[in-house]
């Protein structure tokens, strides 16, 4: 038998079968194809917000101007930081789902109003608990939930917008691409989750499930205080008001709806102070704020400097795209009344919202009004009839599709990369080593594998060693201007790391063996001209700075490298110190290797100041003038080490968890053969201690 003529036969019914079941339901294939593009384009558009070792964090908008009040969960974490910014609303979220019981003291000061803040509280416990408390974890489970939830809503859209028609592809479309949506997920905010419990909640109501709907939008509520406005939904016009009987379970469902969050503002007044702020700024009389950013618009689109960089990037042009937008929905939604609707209900519970918010919602470019109207545009979309009269219509309150990939646009990266040892990057006391770009820098750009910023004038950059410890970098880099002049990098005290021309050519630097003290250091560029502008471009641009790379490495002092926590290497009675004793040449360096060569029998004194013992490993290299067998001893004769070694065999050591006791601890180093010369040096020579490194506290 040919199994491969029965199988195709089998492979057709099986086609023809799915094809019919679809014309049942009335869904075309083409549609079909259409959302699952749609599915694929928001996938790929969201991967590209990936950054290689810092994740999806790009989507927090971490602002390094909050840095240094941000709680110690996060020191150790790498996530992206945006340069000479604030930051925006995720940075504060997110320290709190490192303790939504809101105990931990730092988060008073961390975050900007706590007991505001604090009532959204529900995307932050499911953060902690789906990331088991652990700080790394929690992160990347939060900047993750939006675009879990973007998926969700987009299969539960379904139950209103299935792929019958194309105009329900382009109200499907509308709400997942609508610039509110995007904004929500391009910044970790909660109101993308919001939307997909206030529609999952409709969901079960219009399913008969009225209790079940009743404990989804209470929940939503947790979310966001707005999200309540979406139990309109569960009084079912007009038989609820009109019926006594039914009061009672009203009453009851009503109770049900607020008692989450009523709760909540009760612990968090409680906890850690009064819950009543409603934001600053956030409410005004109706229209008021309304009206002042019709005006703000208005004055923008008549501003050539609006206009300088191209229409893509003229913010007032998207903010009228968004006026219209809402607009239009909120004279729908109050012209056309459907009570018996849900979504009429809902959506017009956020229409009369829309009326009365303040300048902080509608200010900016284009603003944060649609995102928080947000079940507004749903409800708009499910109630638009269908039919090609209406198709302006839906149209019209659709605009803000036309901004979602500026929305999306993929992260331009940091400006810089670094490169060393976890424990050099990223273990440091007070956190991760740092960049900090002055006000005179431009944000990061990047094309493919290059990346680079801009500069308005001389800049500063701060590198921050979180060590308790001198670390050392070696620095590439590219700098490039519009027009010929000299740049100098230099540090505070004046001293010149590099020096040259550059101009309309990449000019390649580097800076070796920087020493970095612990804390702050400050680097200056100062650039020897002005900024100038070029054709679509409205900013100052004096010089480029490219493909800058930093390679940490450890700083050696006097043939060592001394590494630990500052309450281990300093003590009431002074510092941990190394001492070489007089067997030993004066220190050597040749990049980055570093060693001391021994007279013959030589010791190192380990200064313990502390009244305890001190756990440090050591390691290093040893070579031998010639062949021979060496010891390594205590002071009090114990063996930690013995072998054979010669100018060309070199042993790498490794001592873990040596303990040091209080005061002197003596190593000592001797051989079996006596010192001998060598070519080209005039010195008897020994032993060849090579890259010693000595971790206190380890």
């Amino acid at each position: 038998m040919d199994v491969a003529r029965v199988a195709q036969p089998d492979r057709a019914r099986m086609m023809a079968r799915f094809l019919d079941t679809l014309r049942k339901r009335g869904w075309q294939p083409a549609v079909m194809i259409a959302y699952g593009v749609g599915l694929v384009v928001f996938a790929l558009a969201f991967a590209n917000f990936y950054i290689p070792g810092k994740g999806f964090t790009y989507l927090m908008s971490f602002g390094s101007r909050e840095e240094a009040r941000r709680i110690d969960a996060l020191k150790n974490l790498n996530y992206h930081v945006q340069s000479d910014s604030d930051g925006y609303d995720a940075q504060y979220y997110v320290q709190i789902a490192m303790d939504p019981t809101l105990q931990d003291p730092q988060l008073l000061t961390a975050i900007d109003s706590l007991p505001y803040r604090a009532r959204r509280i529900l995307i932050a416990w499911t953060s902690h608990v789906l990331g088991f408390g652990q700080p790394e974890a929690i992160l990347n489970v939060y900047v993750l939930q939006n675009a879990l939830t973007w998926f969700l809503l987009a299969f539960t859209l379904w139950w209103w917008f299935p792929p019958s028609g194309w105009s329900n592809f382009l109200r499907w479309i509308g709400v997942l691409f609508s610039f509110g949506l995007c904004v929500s997920v391009r910044n970790s905010l909660v109101d993308g989750p919001s939307l997909f419990l206030i529609a999952f909640g409709v969901l079960l109501l219009e399913s008969g499930r009225r209790w079940g709907a009743t404990a989804v939008l209470a929940l939503g509520g947790l979310g966001k205080e707005t999200n309540l406005l979406g139990g309109a939904a569960l009084v079912d016009w007009p038989q609820d008001l009109s019926r006594p009987k039914r009061w009672p379970v009203l009453v009851a469902k009503g109770l049900l709806l607020v008692l989450p969050f009523a709760l909540w503002l009760w612990y968090i007044q409680v906890t850690v102070g009064p819950a009543a702020d409603l934001g600053a700024r956030n409410f005004d009389w109706p229209l008021a704020a309304y009206g002042r950013k019709w005006a703000e618009v208005w004055t923008g689109l008549g501003q050539a400097e609006s206009w300088r960089q191209g229409w893509i990037n003229c913010g007032p042009l998207w903010s009228a795209l968004m006026m219209v937008t809402l607009t239009v929905q909120m004279l729908y939604l109050l012209l056309r009344p459907a009570p018996s609707r849900a979504w009429w209900r809902i959506g017009c519970s956020f229409a009369v919202l829309m009326l009365f918010l303040g300048d902080a919602v509608w200010e900016g470019y284009p603003g944060a009004a649609s995102r928080v109207l947000l079940p507004m545009q749903l409800a708009f979309n499910v109630l638009v009839p269908a039919g090609r009269g209406w198709l302006p219509m839906l149209l019209l309150g659709n605009l803000t599709l036309l901004a979602a990939p500026a929305a999306l646009e993929p992260p331009m990266g940091d400006g810089y990369k670094i490169n060393g040892t976890e424990a050099l990057v990223a273990q440091g006391e007070n956190g991760r080593f740092r960049v900090q770009f002055g006000r005179e820098w431009y944000q990061p750009e990047r094309r493919g594998e290059r990346f680079w910023r801009w500069s308005r004038a001389s800049a500063n950059v701060t590198l921050v060693n979180p060590h308790a410890f001198p670390i050392e970098a070696d620095l590439t880099f590219i700098l490039a201007s519009l027009e010929p002049k000299q740049v100098s990098i230099t540090r505070p005290d004046g001293e010149v790391l590099w020096r040259g021309p550059i101009g309309d050519y990449e000019t390649p630097g580097a800076i070796s063996d920087l020493r970095l003290a612990p804390g702050r250091n400050e680097l200056h560029i100062h650039s020897q001209g002005e900024g100038v502008n070029v054709q679509h471009d409205p900013r100052d641009l004096d010089f480029q700075l490219k493909d800058w790379t930093l390679n940490l490495k450890p700083a050696p002092t006097d043939g060592a490298v001394l590494m630990g926590q500052s309450t281990v290497l300093g003590g009431a009675d002074g510092n941990l110190t190394i001492v070489f004793d007089d067997g030993w040449f004066a220190a050597e360096r040749q990049g980055s290797t570093y060693w001391r060569w021994s007279k013959g029998p030589a010791g190192i004194v380990l200064h313990n100041p502390h009244a305890t013992t001190v756990p440090v490993r050591i390691g290093f290299v040893l070579n031998a003038i010639s062949r021979r067998t060496v010891q390594l001893q205590l002071g009090d004769g114990t063996l930690l080490w013995e072998g054979e070694v010669a100018s060309r065999q070199s042993a790498r050591v490794e001592l873990a968890q040596l303990a040091l006791q209080p005061g002197a601890n003596h190593l000592n180093f001797t051989s079996s053969l006596p010192p001998s010369g060598a070519d080209n040096d005039t010195r008897l020579l020994d032993l060849c201690l090579k890259n010693l490194v000595i971790e206190a506290g380890r």
